[in-house]
């Protein structure tokens, strides 16, 4: 555990902090100043068991408890505060009474499998995990437990087999591009891009799911299977530039930096605020290359004595 925290505050500039000043100085502050807003307070405390301060991501839990009342996210959270503090009795008692007013909620049987593995009721625990990705089947942390515990047991065929049938439940995508991500590691290109399509295409397109799977096969170095699913998925009106930004490395990488500078031109006005400097900075630098690049074939073109003729890029510029 690091004895500094990192931060964005209310003006939103990030600053570095010990971990004793965090508590004293900016933790009551603000608690006090989010404890009405139920959204702020919600990721605040998120912040607070990401940084581990147990007692007091208790106390936002708590408000969070009063300000929605006892819905299944905030039983939830609530459970997963005590689980970080050590307090399983507490947090087995509210998962069962969560699981009682909610009985389709993944992510309490979720939790309720973790305390039971961590009692050494490992058949219980696998039991409750599965029931609760058959209640709802995109859960990511209780798939990434399910496919962990298969691989362990050396099980990868019959990991397949429970995969396919949780990815048939309906809403289900992410058994597919778990699936996808499986046959990736076992260089099966083929049905990895079919489960994968098959994902995207069964979330709807959802945005996180395209930028998941460019990520993945940019990563493998599948360049020209990137650009296949981002040619057909991608859309220039993503929120995020994350996608698009995978479209353009792999299209620079198989020397089509006109068609990425082209990418990076569309989705500059559509992306959130806060993420448009990272567009216009690799765009620039895009831009800059291009630019380089036609003068020096501009140069290698023309006749001795002749002046250069400036480049169509400067458009971009």
């Amino acid at each position: 555990m690091s004895d500094y925290i990192e931060f964005t505050n209310e003006f939103g500039h990030r600053i570095q902090m010990s971990r004793e000043d965090y508590e004293k100085k900016i933790i009551p502050h603000n608690l006090e100043l989010y404890w009405d807003d139920r959204e702020k307070l919600r990721q605040f405390a998120m912040e607070l068991v990401r940084d581990r301060f147990p007692k007091q991501a208790a106390i936002a839990a708590d408000r969070l408890l009063e300000l929605y009342g006892p819905i299944e996210s905030a039983l939830n959270f609530r459970a997963v505060v005590h689980m970080h503090a050590g307090e399983f009795d507490q947090a087995k008692t509210l998962l069962l009474t969560c699981l009682d007013r909610f009985p389709a909620s993944g992510h309490a049987h979720t939790n309720l499998a973790k305390i039971y593995a961590m009692e050494g009721d490992r058949e219980k625990a696998f039991a409750t995990l599965e029931a609760g990705l058959f209640k709802d089947p995109n859960q990511e942390n209780g798939l990434e437990l399910y496919v962990e515990s298969f691989l362990a047991m050396n099980r990868r065929e019959e990991l397949f087999e429970r995969l396919e049938q949780l990815g048939q439940r309906e809403g289900a995508w992410r058994p597919q591009l778990i699936m996808g991500r499986l046959y990736l590691q076992d260089e099966n290109l083929l049905k990895a891009m079919q489960m994968y399509k098959e994902a995207i295409e069964r979330s709807r397109g959802e945005e996180a799911v395209v930028i998941a799977v460019t990520g993945e096969l940019g990563q493998a170095g599948y360049l020209y299977q990137l650009i296949q699913i981002a040619e057909q998925y991608w859309s220039p009106e993503f929120r995020f530039p994350y996608t698009g930004f995978n479209y353009a490395h792999a299209l620079i990488q198989t020397d089509q930096r006109e068609k990425a500078a082209a990418v990076l031109q569309a989705m500059r006005q559509h992306v959130a605020e806060a993420y448009q400097p990272m567009v216009e900075q690799f765009l620039s630098r895009l831009s800059e290359d291009l630019a380089a690049q036609h003068t020096e074939a501009g140069q290698e073109a023309q006749p001795a004595g002749e002046p250069v003729k400036k480049t169509w890029w400067k458009f971009w510029k």
